[in-house]
């Protein structure tokens, strides 16, 4: 299958599609149907004619949407100022 792609700054590719779009700096490339790249092609750096997955970046990637997935949620942290102000009140300290 030929892939039509261009890059960032970081040789890491920005999309693809399957027909050309005449863009200045667009490479095509053949691929196998079921590479990777058609899925996750923004993992992929093209280096001298190769398509290579960034491994580095990939982890970033990963600890990036693992540090958002810990963050609390508006919701939790409405909650948390809640509790907070009703223990406020409840020790005298708000209004008192």
């Amino acid at each position: 299958m030929k892939i039509y792609f261009t890059l960032d700054e970081n040789n890491r590719l920005t999309g693809w599609q399957s027909n050309p779009s005449h863009v200045e700096g667009e490479i095509e490339l053949e691929v196998d149907d079921d590479h990777e790249v058609l899925q996750r092609s923004m993992i992929y750096k093209y280096i001298d004619g190769e398509l290579v997955k960034d491994e580095e970046y990939l982890e970033e990637l990963k600890e990036e949407y693992e540090k958002e997935q810990s963050k609390p949620t508006e919701l939790e942290r409405l909650e948390a100022l809640e509790k907070a102000m009703l223990e406020l009140i409840l020790r005298g300290g708000v209004g008192g």
